[in-house]
């Protein structure tokens, strides 16, 4: 009689669905994101991290060994997922020493990338231990408007050889859009492009303005009236993108926190330079991991965050729309001067997104606001 035993396993959906309800329950963090580096070898036109892509700013990023401590406290915290992301990763000299003690530690890697980095030994290494998913960036599929968005001639012919390399590799891959202005019309030879490989397509319109405070990648936002068109038109939103809201009704927002999404809840981002935040673009309030254990910091930022609140009058407090809205607190600061002010293009596009699924006229919540000035002074 054999005494092997077989470890029972489950279908992926089953386990996350599990470890996600786990984590609601007992408020524990099982994602992270960690920015390894801010170079890249693109310069995209919207890109919010590219300002820090300078040599000026390389020193400041985290040392392997301090990457190496970050990897031992998040896999003690029984965290599950961890997103590699840049910048690009592979500009980061030490990836595959940071990204097989990752591997080695048990995370489900998920790997952000542009795609144009690829080789036949980058392949053949990750084939060793392949990732989770490969996430590349696919904004365009022509060569003109697709160099031209990166300032990179040459960057196409590399992303359609990167893309080749990837499919014909078997290592698991998913293709993620940014639709924007200049690429509003190419969204459905994309979208062919996207299924070509066997993905389904999804896309995203939310622009960020930059980590320094520069707005020109707002330039490149949809109208409003684009982004509800976009949606109508078939494609699905991106499942992995961070929303603010996602809802089909309307009502008041039943709390007056500053972050009514799922900030501070299962999941961190840490920046290049060691910062801990509650996620990607949350700037409003970081704790550097250089001078705090990961735990305690965790702790500290989750209530720090949790305990944030609307204290003026701002229109976003009331808003009866807002679960149609993609506000981010630190976009609003950078854009408008205060993390509680309602970004103008973000009130725009939720109406039209708000009226779309509804099928009725509806007011603009800034515009509401100044009829109630207006009626309160009469």
């Amino acid at each position: 009689m054999s005494n092997e035993r077989t470890i029972p396993t489950i279908q992926y959906g089953a386990f996350s669905r599990r470890v996600h309800e786990q984590a609601a329950a007992h408020r524990h963090v099982i994602k992270a994101q960690l920015e390894l580096t801010y170079r890249c070898n693109l310069h995209c036109r919207h890109c919010y991290t590219d300002p820090y892509n300078s040599k000026d700013f390389f020193p400041r990023e985290l040392t392997l060994d301090e990457i190496h401590r970050l990897l031992d406290e998040m896999q003690q915290l029984g965290i599950v997922w961890l997103n590699l992301t840049g910048g690009d990763i592979f500009m980061h000299p030490q990836f595959f020493e940071i990204y097989e003690t990752a591997y080695r530690k048990g995370f489900l890697l998920q790997l952000y990338t542009n795609g144009t980095l690829f080789t036949n030994a980058t392949i053949e290494r990750l084939q060793q231990m392949p990732p989770f998913t490969i996430d590349i960036s696919c904004h365009s599929v022509t060569e003109e408007p697709f160099d031209w968005f990166t300032q990179v001639p040459g960057s196409f012919r590399s992303f359609v050889r990167g893309l080749k390399m990837l499919k014909d590799s078997g290592l698991p891959l998913a293709l993620k859009t940014k639709a924007m202005n200049w690429n509003r019309d190419e969204m459905p030879v994309i979208k062919q492009f996207v299924e070509s490989f066997g993905q389904e397509f999804g896309f995203t319109t939310s622009l960020s303005p930059r980590l320094n405070g520069d707005l020109s990648s707002l330039a490149y936002r949809v109208a409003p009236e684009d982004d509800v068109a976009l949606r109508g038109d078939g494609p699905t939103q991106d499942p992995d993108e961070e929303l603010c809201g996602e809802s089909t009704t309307l009502h008041p927002p039943i709390t007056d926190r500053l972050y009514r999404c799922g900030c501070a809840t299962d999941t961190i981002h840490i920046n290049a330079w060691g910062e801990l935040g509650t996620c990607t673009l949350q700037y409003e309030r970081r704790v550097s991991l250089r001078t705090h254990p990961l735990a305690d910091a965790i702790e500290l930022l989750f209530r720090e965050v949790r305990g944030m609140r609307y204290e003026g009058k701002s229109p976003c407090r009331t808003c009866t729309v807002h679960t149609f809205c993609d506000k981010k607190p630190s976009d609003a600061r950078w854009e408008c001067g205060t993390a509680e002010a309602p970004i103008p293009y973000d009130c725009d596009v939720a109406i039209a997104r708000a009226q779309s699924a509804l099928h009725q006229t509806l007011i603009h919540p800034l515009r509401r606001v100044h009829k109630e000035v207006e009626s309160h002074h009469d």
